[in-house]
């Protein structure tokens, strides 16, 4: 009877060990199969860049621009996912215990219709148009959006009214241009973002306020507006970035010793945007200050212009996001204050290359 009960118990274990081997296959399966589920793309840009700095060449080179994969799906309706991660981004330091090659990795629960709720590495919610591009569409961006640490862990609140989402954000504030060191294992940073729809897309809105905590007592303040005009196949956009930030800026004044600085940013881009179809053209201008608050006096302005033209040449599901883009960028540096003795700069830049976001699976 000893030895019956014994080959029961083994029978049951088995069946069990068989039904769990089963339910994970089963998943595996819809994880492999099932497109709702998994999604993994693939986003790569390739440019041949030429820069010039008052008649200089700088550089002639190829670059790898962005090579990130993508994990994108939904686990059950409601409940979706997302990762992406740079393959050419060095893997240290280690942050909020992710790579820093990891730009997001969130879990997101819809709670009915109207509210929904991301946990883990996500965009900060910061506001503009410009922040809202995938970087791969960016190519020569303001100094502001060039320079903020983009992607942080946290929770963010989404609630949707009237074709408006607004947005509050709780999330990590340890980036060196926001915490100091002895505090940036406990500093936090609450952000307020609206997404706003008015006449039916022709006016869109992406206004945001931020407060950064660098101490216990000390807090930066970000505000950054968008505002976006869609008449027909034509787009204009106009953001600002308004905040203060720690930063290094030594290699471009030529100063060494510089070392960190205690700045307040200003950037303004114009963007205007035609959609011909397969072609896509677009004239972007840029203004940039940075102002040392413990010189107390601007450290320099910048001022930029660029044409691009962006070409989509094919119709097929699985080419339709490949590009080909070429830019002709000019902007102009002008030293002030503590730097006035520096000569302006004037830098030529010109970019050909591709770029193809396309579904692996």
């Amino acid at each position: 009877m000893k030895k019956l009960y014994i080959m029961l118990g083994a029978l049951f274990l088995s069946l069990g060990a068989f039904a769990q081997h089963k339910e994970s296959q089963n998943i595996l399966d819809k994880l492999l199969w099932d497109d709702k589920m998994l999604n993994i793309m693939l986003d790569t840009r390739v440019d041949f860049q030429t820069t010039l700095n008052n008649g200089d060449l700088d550089e002639a080179t190829f670059r790898g621009q962005t090579v990130k994969i993508w994990l994108v799906g939904e686990i059950i309706p409601g409940i979706r996912y997302r990762v992406r991660h740079r393959l050419n981004k060095p893997q240290a330091p280690l942050r909020e215990g992710y790579s820093a090659a990891t730009d997001q990795a969130w879990l997101a629960f819809d709670l009915g219709t109207k509210w929904t709720i991301t946990a883990g590495k996500q965009s900060v919610q910061f506001g503009t148009f410009e922040y809202d591009y995938n970087p791969a569409d960016i190519y020569q961006p303001t100094m502001a959006f060039d320079d903020l640490d983009a992607y942080k862990t946290g929770v963010n609140f989404a609630y949707k009214f009237l074709g408006q989402t607004m947005n509050l954000q709780v999330v990590n504030s340890d980036a060196p241009q926001f915490a100091s060191d002895d505090y940036k294992n406990k500093a936090l940073a609450i952000n307020v973002l609206w997404e706003g729809n008015l006449f039916k897309d022709v006016l869109k809105t992406r206004w945001g306020y931020g407060v950064f905590q660098h101490s216990k007592t000390k807090f930066y303040h970000w505000l950054t507006a968008g505002t976006q005009l869609n008449v027909g196949k034509f787009t204009t956009e106009l953001d600002y970035y308004f905040g203060n930030r720690n930063m290094d800026y030594s290699s471009l004044v030529e100063d060494v010793d510089l070392g960190i600085r205690y700045v307040r940013d200003q950037s303004v881009s114009l963007n205007f945007k035609y959609d011909f179809g397969k072609w896509k053209p677009f004239i972007k201008g840029t203004w940039n200050q940075r102002h040392d608050k413990e010189f107390d006096s601007n450290a320099y302005e910048s001022m930029g212009i660029q044409a691009v033209m962006e070409f989509y040449p094919f119709t097929n599901s699985l080419a339709k996001d490949l590009r080909f883009h070429a830019m002709y960028a000019y902007s102009n540096t002008n030293f002030e204050g503590e730097f006035a003795g520096l000569h302006n700069k004037d830098t030529h830049s010109l970019l050909v290359g591709t770029r193809w976001l396309f579904k692996a699976k």
